[in-house]
């Protein structure tokens, strides 16, 4: 690197280096998968069909992220597995906070997709613990299942959405429901909610993720599989 000299130099230097940021979260997908990679490390093949675009066109935008440092790679035979780094999640959780509390279109949109009715209200997460573990409720995650393994809410039963329809013999109809899924924008705990419901579950969705619980300060659990079986 070139010896700085002048102070316009130095400005120079900086604002471009924080242009680099803006230049990667300039196409909405590569802030998708930033959201995908604060869930669980995934392979390029997984998020191409995750975000529905090209392994070509999902590996480019990956390198972009990489480039500014929001992502990191490591190849494991033939795949390449991205992480998240530290300052990709600080600069998601900007925009998505940003997003959520000044976008009006954004507001006027959650309101219109998710039913209000389905929702769980403002989430005391100390005495919502206490009622899971009472076995009062029942806490599902219905993430895929490596984004479970990466960190859940403590308490929580894995059972991805996909597994659902296959899998409510194992739910109590006695017991209210909570679903959870990635945050405020994810649409899996909000159908995970309609198929209970229409199934005579008394369930409720959370409308938020990792991102939400970590920024409350709740710790999450990293590990196996719990089915509901094992905690009745």
């Amino acid at each position: 690197m070139n010896s700085i000299k002048t102070g316009r130099e130095f400005k120079n230097f900086i604002y471009s280096s924080l242009a680099k940021y803006g230049k990667a979260l300039s196409d909405p997908k590569r802030i998708e998968l930033l959201d995908l990679l604060i869930q669980a490390e995934k392979n390029v093949d997984l998020m191409s069909k995750e975000i529905g675009m090209s392994i070509a066109s999902t590996s480019h935008h990956l390198q972009i992220l990489k480039e500014a440092r929001l992502v990191r790679d490591r190849k494991e035979g033939r795949n390449i597995f991205y992480q998240i780094e530290e300052a990709g999640i600080l600069i998601f959780n900007t925009i998505y906070s940003a997003g959520n509390k000044f976008n009006a279109e954004i507001q006027m949109e959650m309101k219109s997709f998710f039913d209000p009715d389905q929702e769980t209200e403002g989430l005391d997460y100390k005495d919502f613990l206490k009622r899971v573990l009472s076995k009062d409720t029942v806490l599902i995650d219905v993430r895929p299942e490596n984004e479970y393994n990466a960190g859940h809410l403590p308490g929580s039963i894995s059972i991805p959405l996909k597994e659902l329809k296959s899998r409510l013999d194992k739910l109590p109809k006695r017991k209210k429901i909570l679903a959870y899924c990635r945050g405020k924008y994810c649409v899996l705990s909000e159908e995970a909610v309609k198929i209970l419901r229409t199934e005579g579950y008394n369930a409720y969705r959370i409308p938020e993720g990792p991102l939400e619980f970590a920024n409350k300060g709740i710790r999450l659990k990293k590990g196996g599989f719990t089915s509901p079986s094992e905690r009745s």
